[in-house]
């Protein structure tokens, strides 16, 4: 009977402590959750002004989060959050996880957050210059109201798909957008003049089947490149596909141009090319890639491919002057068997090879192949990274396995200019090449190498 009664005396004690503990949790919670301060502190933000900078009008961008801080003790309701300017066009604002152009009565508990996620929407209109969107997000309390500002750059662009028309002229004046596949066609000729902009969407590639022609300066280049512009995506590997230079393609010239964010940058399938002053940069496979084609290269940089950065194959002629292909492992990982340069001439005849002056280097240990038997090459003032071929290529003024440290400014930074101590300052040979990639005049005897010192 002792025992029963003390069993049920605990039972008694245990409900009252329960109780007293729910009615304590319900008045805290009841504070911070229902009881609205009709006179709150201003809210704080994460950011003072959301920018967008600079972006390609017409195409969807990635959002930007804000958090909206309540200071004070209590919750504070927020009766609307809406765009100041009205314009639901330029801005998306998704709120709670839901759309919608105004929010209404929107409650924050006390020292709670809310996550509001602003999208820039910019429409393309019809001017050539760069323009700003203003707005402002509106938080509108019982007894103030508060903005965040928002702020876009846009691009308008001339929107590109489909075939071109026969004789076309691409200027500076407005930037290109290419969506899907762009086609040059047969017997037809692209012409791009200097400092013009081409951007492409996911997965987008021209095709030219006709003539291209990029008439880009040392001081004016013309740039192929991944539409999005946003911290991060400057050196994105395979956005694009690239140009495609096909079996009826003849003529092609592409001058002072920066080609990136490719799979391929520029692939010819038995056809030609002369490439000058351009850059090929960031391709998830290759920068330059000919089968039993023509390819004549004079002060052009490749860096930067997961693959290769230059692979001939099934013969062909391939001349190289003063070039740099430079390709380290910084945001990838290259099978050693991979090399920067690789040529393979296996079952398709001869194979022609010149190279003069040029750097091919990178951190494996060999970064030039070479296959087949049926190749003729001349090869003097280069500087080449090898192991296999240090016999072949040891002859001629070629220098070979120099110090890495010393060769470039800073290939971490893509700057691949040479610093005072390098060995290709003043090793080269002196060919018709008077000027480097920026349009520096050249030395007697000159460096090896895109760049001059």
């Amino acid at each position: 009977m002792i025992e029963i009664f003390f069993c049920k005396k605990q039972n008694a004690v245990g409900k009252y402590l329960f109780f007293v503990l729910v009615l304590s949790l319900f008045f805290a919670c009841k504070t911070r959750n229902e009881i609205f301060t009709n006179s709150p502190q201003p809210l704080l933000f994460s950011d003072d002004a959301i920018v967008f900078d600079t972006i390609v009008a017409g195409v969807p961008v990635a959002s930007k989060r804000l958090k909206v801080y309540n200071p004070n003790a209590q919750a504070v309701q927020i009766k609307r959050i809406f765009l100041g300017g009205g314009n639901n066009d330029d801005y998306e604002i998704i709120v709670n996880a839901q759309k919608s152009e105004i929010f209404e009565n929107i409650n924050i508990l006390g020292k709670d957050s809310l996550l509001v996620i602003v999208s820039a929407r910019i429409q393309n209109r019809n001017q050539d210059e760069i323009y700003q969107a203003y707005d402002s997000l509106m938080f509108e309390l019982n007894n103030q109201t508060q903005n965040v500002k928002l702020l876009t750059w846009a691009e308008n662009v001339n929107v590109i798909s489909g075939t071109l028309p026969c004789y076309t002229t691409w200027t500076k004046q407005r930037p290109y957008l290419l969506k899907g596949n762009v086609e040059v066609p047969l017997g037809c000729t692209l012409t791009i003049q200097p400092a013009t902009k081409i951007y492409a969407f996911n997965n987008a590639k021209i095709e030219i089947k006709g003539t291209l022609k990029v008439q880009g300066t040392a001081d004016s280049n013309v740039v192929f490149r991944y539409f999005r512009k946003e911290a991060g995506f400057e050196n994105l590997l395979g956005a694009w596909q690239g140009l495609r230079l096909r079996k009826s393609s003849t003529n092609n010239q592409i001058r002072f141009a920066k080609i990136t964010n490719t799979r391929v940058a520029v692939f010819l399938d038995s056809s030609e090319v002369l490439l000058e002053g351009s850059t090929l940069q960031s391709a998830s496979e290759a920068t330059l890639a000919g089968v039993s084609s023509k390819i004549f290269m004079r002060n052009c940089l490749l860096n930067n491919a997961i693959l290769r950065l230059f692979q001939a194959s099934n013969g062909g002629e391939y001349e190289l002057v003063h070039c740099t292909l430079a390709n380290y492992e910084f945001f990838f990982n290259r099978q050693d068997e991979a090399g920067s340069l690789f040529f393979n001439e296996t079952g398709a005849g001869e194979m022609q090879i010149r190279l003069f002056n040029n750097i091919f280097w990178g951190n494996l240990r060999d970064e030039v192949l070479f296959a087949g038997e049926n190749i003729n090459l001349s090869a003097a003032n280069n500087i080449f990274r090898t192991q296999t071929f240090r016999e072949v290529l040891n002859v001629n003024n070629n220098l070979l396995n120099v110090p890495a440290d010393s060769l470039f400014r800073s290939p971490r930074r893509f700057d691949y200019r040479l610093p005072s101590t390098s060995p290709a300052i003043g090793k080269g040979i002196a060919t018709s090449i008077t000027t480097d990639i920026l349009g520096k005049t050249r030395k007697n005897p000159p460096d090896i190498g895109a760049f001059e010192r």
